[in-house]
């Protein structure tokens, strides 16, 4: 069974991001986030990683909100884009 850590809640711009520390299962994966029917965002971050590392994924997965990378169609072109 997986394990979720409920981190917090907040508005940036407007918008409100749920953060969430769990186990992705993956050793490559830092986190991801996911556009919820509501409106609001969700960010997943991977316990099997760094604090430090956790930090620049979380603001990596900020950015991508803020630019409004969800609405756009290739994301995989973003991600080359943005790294």
């Amino acid at each position: 069974m997986q394990t979720s850590h409920y981190i917090h809640t907040q508005f940036i711009n407007g918008i409100c991001i749920n953060t969430v520390l769990t186990d992705l299962k993956s050793c490559r994966v830092r986190g991801c986030t996911v556009a919820n029917e509501d409106g609001s965002y969700t960010i997943f971050l991977n316990s099997k990683f760094s604090t430090n590392q956790l930090e620049k994924t979380y603001l990596h997965e900020i950015k991508h909100i803020t630019r409004d990378d969800f609405s756009k169609d290739d994301a995989d072109r973003i991600e080359l884009v943005r790294h």
